[in-house]
């Protein structure tokens, strides 16, 4: 499990959210397989998964950001997430939002609570990703 303080949220290339406190959970299935003769299950990986759930600051101006989340929400629309780990390095992927909670208080801004469940692989940089390197002034994805 990943933790960080920043990260944002899509839908159709138009940032709707920015948060401030993010948790990824990249998974993988195993699959077991017994083998005749064997005292021990074998086990190789399977399908690949990832949720998130991120907290942030709720704005209520008239761009309806928080409305195009809810309608993401009901309307089943995918959304696209960064996770960042610092200035340019970030896990990135495509998810559906299963839930939003809004926090209100009199002497306090409004706070969302996010969970996603990602609907393709996430995806973060690697020696391996084309265009990756330390300096964080480069963004490894674009």
């Amino acid at each position: 499990m990943y933790t960080g303080l920043t990260g944002k949220i899509e839908i159709a290339s138009v940032e709707v959210a920015y948060i401030s406190n993010w948790s990824v959970e990249d998974t993988v299935e195993l699959i077991e397989v017994p083998v005749l003769g064997e005292r021990t299950k074998g086990k190789i990986s399977g399908l690949r998964g990832w949720t998130a759930s991120a907290d942030g600051a709720l704005e209520f101006s008239g761009d309806g950001s928080h409305a195009a989340l809810f309608d993401a929400m009901h309307n089943g629309t995918k959304v696209e997430c960064k996770f960042y780990l610092n200035t340019t390095l970030y896990f990135k992927g495509t998810g559906m939002i299963e839930s939003l909670s809004i926090d209100l208080s009199a002497e306090d801004k409004g706070n969302i609570s996010i969970s996603i469940s990602g609907v393709d692989e996430l995806e973060y940089p690697t020696k391996a990703t084309p265009g990756y390197t330390t300096d964080e002034s480069v963004d490894p994805f674009e």
